[in-house]
């Protein structure tokens, strides 16, 4: 028996049975999308394994080791590393959660184009330098200008404190004209 807009008439029964098996796998492919979630942490260490560090789903940081080694570094190549290694190890947690999502919402949902959102954008490694551009221009890269003969700037005298200055502050003065 067929029913208006084509439809074929079922049993209520089996189109229950069948609803219930669908909420169930979805139900066990979001707990199993949550346990994933929870245990999405990354522990990351620099090349020369100078830096070790663990950020959790969100991108905290939960966790930092240094090497007896690092302290050959100067403590501006030494931050330079723990937080490039930082940031690689954050795009690695932040790329398993969105893997997560779209296997749970699909790679085209509202979910995952959220998520998207919410990241940092993706950096690009800079270089160490910043270039000379004088020869891109062909302009000479000139040289430091030298310092000036003769003897050594005497240093300024302070300003001596004024007769008229009576050490109010003026803090305590009502500007408002409230008596």
């Amino acid at each position: 028996m067929t029913v208006p807009f084509g439809g074929q008439v079922r049993d209520p029964q089996e189109w229950m049975r069948e609803q219930e098996q669908r909420s169930a796998a979805l139900l066990a492919k979001a707990e199993q999308a949550k346990t994933d979630l929870e245990n999405n942490v990354v522990t990351l260490s620099s090349p020369d394994r100078l830096v070790t560090v663990t950020v959790n789903p969100g991108g905290g940081l939960t966790s930092l080791a240094l090497s007896p080694q690092a302290q050959e570094r100067t403590p501006a190549q030494l931050a330079s590393l723990i937080m490039s290694t930082y940031r690689k190890a954050t795009t690695k947690a932040a790329d398993r959660t969105l893997e997560i999502m779209a296997g749970l919402t699909g790679e085209d949902s509202d979910a995952v184009d959220f998520i998207k959102s919410t990241l940092p954008p993706r950096e690009e490694p800079r270089p160490t330098a910043e270039p000379d551009d004088s020869a891109r221009f062909g302009v000479p890269a000139e040289p430091p200008p030298e310092p000036p003969s003769g003897p050594p700037a005497k240093p300024r005298p302070s300003r001596p404190a004024s007769d008229e200055d009576d050490g109010e502050d003026f803090q305590h003065v009502d500007w408002t004209g409230r008596s």
